[in-house]
């Protein structure tokens, strides 16, 4: 699951956006005469508060200069936000009683974020959604079935075939962002969505030479972020070995994670959190992978993301998940997470018997036809 930003022809732009100097945002809301308007952007993860105005007699103007185009955030009083790419050019903002409705022209970037939206939207978001649900719905068929385990196994069955069409569905998503990425290589649109959405594959090899083709003196965050990230794959490749890092156990005993690796065994380091809601549908299916090999030369860390003890602690006990577990507890912020540049979850990683990277973001299914043939 990914962090908590909405993401959801070339253009040609580094630098600038347009033939103007800055911004000026025309803007029109209804019943909120009197109330701050408020402009923010992204400083890290924080949202910062740029430009302000007033809205009188249903409008309101915002007039200023950004390097290069970049991600906002509006917000009428309380109300909001309208989510849009911001440029140096005359935008037109009309803010609607559904945020979601409203609709921002003017800006070139902005167009292909929307573009890029509407792909998404119409090609996995509805599937996506209605899988979500009958998930939702077999969970609680299981627990109204307990006692009668026939039909508890019929229902997992069920839900493991959910869940193996997600991780279908999710495969094809990250191919297609790919190959829009690759259609816009000069947007910081591309940037945006790399550091956001395609980083969390783990391995930015696909999109190397568009993160790597950007100057290295670019003023976007984003494109600076994507940098950094690709500087630090570069040491947890396929082929390299495990970059170690020590956090705490759930009982607070300090522990690393070369206590585990490179002890004879495949290792998997499985990214997670109890409240990641892809992570605790994939645990069972790791619960079995793990009962099927662990006599055979396999192992599992969980490293949480996790920022409350009893949260972690009570998803280990409620999934029984029996493998070893770590955590700073610092979710987002977790070292090991920025060590192995991972900006969503579930990702697991696998190590071989020397603790060397053999798979990045390898799912369930794909790691049980893995460990089959690496322990036949």
């Amino acid at each position: 699951m990914k962090q908590n930003i909405c993401i959801l022809v070339g253009l040609c732009l580094l630098y600038a956006c347009s033939n103007h100097s800055g911004y000026i945002i025309n803007g029109t809301v209804d019943n909120a005469d009197d109330q701050t308007v408020y402009l923010e952007s992204y400083q890290g993860l924080t949202p910062v508060v740029f430009d302000s105005a007033v809205v009188k007699n249903g409008k309101f103007q915002l007039k200023g200069t950004v390097k290069c185009p970049d991600f906002c955030l509006l917000y009428v009083g309380k109300t909001g936000p309208v989510q849009f790419f911001i440029e140096n050019s005359v935008i037109a903002i009309d803010v609607a009683e559904d945020i979601s409705a409203s609709a921002v022209t003017g800006s070139q970037e902005h167009d292909l974020f929307i573009q890029f939206n509407d792909m998404l939207n119409l090609e996995f978001n509805e599937s996506v959604a209605k899988l979500n649900d009958e998930y939702m719905s077999l969970q609680l068929e299981r627990q109204l079935a307990e006692g009668s385990k026939a039909k508890i196994d019929s229902v997992e069955s069920k839900l493991e075939a959910i869940v193996a069409q997600m991780q279908q569905i999710d495969q094809l998503r990250n191919r297609r962002m790919t190959e829009f990425v690759k259609q816009h290589p000069d947007n910081v649109l591309s940037a945006f969505i790399i550091e956001n959405t395609l980083s969390y594959i783990g391995d930015l090899d696909d999109v190397a030479d568009i993160v790597s083709g950007f100057d290295e003196n670019h003023p976007s965050q984003w494109v600076q972020m994507t940098k950094k990230k690709l500087a630090a794959t570069q040491n947890t490749r396929t082929g390299q070995l495990f970059t170690d890092f020590e956090m705490n156990t759930p009982d607070d005993t300090p522990a690393k994670l070369s206590d585990y690796a490179g002890k004879g065994n495949y290792l998997l380091v499985d990214f997670w959190a109890s409240w990641c809601r892809p992570c605790r549908i994939a645990n069972p299916q790791l619960v079995e992978i793990y009962r099927k090999y662990k006599d055979k030369g396999f192992d599992i860390v969980g490293v949480s993301l996790d920022k409350n003890k009893s949260d972690w602690t009570k998803a280990i006990a409620d999934d029984q998940l029996t493998w070893n577990h770590l955590s700073d507890l610092q979710f987002w912020d977790s070292k090991a997470a920025k060590l192995y540049s991972v900006t969503s979850i579930p990702h697991a990683i696998l190590l071989d018997k020397e603790g060397k990277i053999l798979e990045k973001g390898i799912h369930p299914k794909e790691l049980d036809e893995k460990l089959a043939e690496l322990l036949k």
